[in-house]
């Protein structure tokens, strides 16, 4: 994983920067995002490696070939692109405006779509372990109540991530999916500190805890391996057992 090149959406905080992370603590170096400030974690990752920040909307075409063009500049190379930068905008289905689902698939998936275009067309053939990752949810194989707009866009990422496997075989890309379950990240605090929702949620986890944005990349650094070099088209859930777990019949739950 040394010197491998790596470019990250949606990096300083959460789960993107928590794969930032691991990357740079591999030796990788790397290119984190945002379409704010970067939230001070530039100057942390710096620390552990060669690390650039670009600020770029993903949720626009023009933003997401901006990131991938700009990383290539700064490294020199991309190994692998992480699809990451992401939204939850979701209301009661009766009141969902067109503008959360626009928003929501604009960023969740277009983003994803025309980065994934764009690091493709710099990727000779003849390149040896280029891989995209995208990072979908358990959400991409089971629905939630009142989540439509966010589900519907995880599941086209779970379609995404095999169609663009079979796509993107010819020129020796490979492309992954993570799916992580209930993680603690500036998405989730407010829901997650409402009343006595965490402990609800660890109640309903195999493992009995709510996953942490380090949970992810040890597995993003896997997949972006030579070890992972015949795995494509897959989706590797991290979530704790959630959807391994069937309806319980214990009556202390009730």
């Amino acid at each position: 994983m040394k010197d491998q090149c790596v470019c990250i959406s949606g990096s300083t905080h959460g789960i993107g920067y928590g794969m930032a992370e691991a990357f740079a603590k591999k030796g990788a170096r790397i290119v984190i995002n945002s379409h704010l400030d970067d939230n001070g974690a530039l100057e942390k990752l710096s620390k552990l490696t060669e690390c650039h920040f670009v600020k770029s909307d993903l949720s626009t075409v023009a933003g997401a070939e901006y990131l991938v063009n700009k990383s290539f500049e700064l490294l020199g190379s991309l190994d692998t692109l992480i699809n990451n930068a992401g939204t939850f905008l979701d209301q009661d289905f009766e009141n969902i405006s067109e503008e959360n689902f626009n928003n929501t698939m604009n960023l969740n998936v277009r983003g994803y779509m025309f980065a994934s275009k764009a690091f493709a067309k710099k990727i000779s053939p003849n390149n040896k372990n280029k891989s995209i990752l995208c990072i979908g949810s358990s959400n991409s194989k089971a629905a939630e109540k009142n989540s439509v707009i966010y589900d519907t866009s995880k599941g086209a990422v779970l379609m995404m991530i095999r169609s663009l496997a079979i796509s993107l075989a010819e020129k020796n890309i490979r492309v992954n999916g993570i799916g992580p379950g209930i993680l603690e990240t500036p998405l989730t605090k407010d829901g997650l500190e409402k009343g006595n929702n965490k402990q609800v949620l660890k109640s309903q986890i195999p493992l009995g805890r709510i996953g942490l944005p380090r949970d992810i990349g040890g597995a993003a650094v896997f997949l972006s391996s030579e070890e992972a070099e015949y795995i494509t088209g897959q989706m590797l859930y991290i979530d704790g057992g959630i959807l391994a777990n069937q309806m319980n019949w214990d009556e202390s739950l009730l």
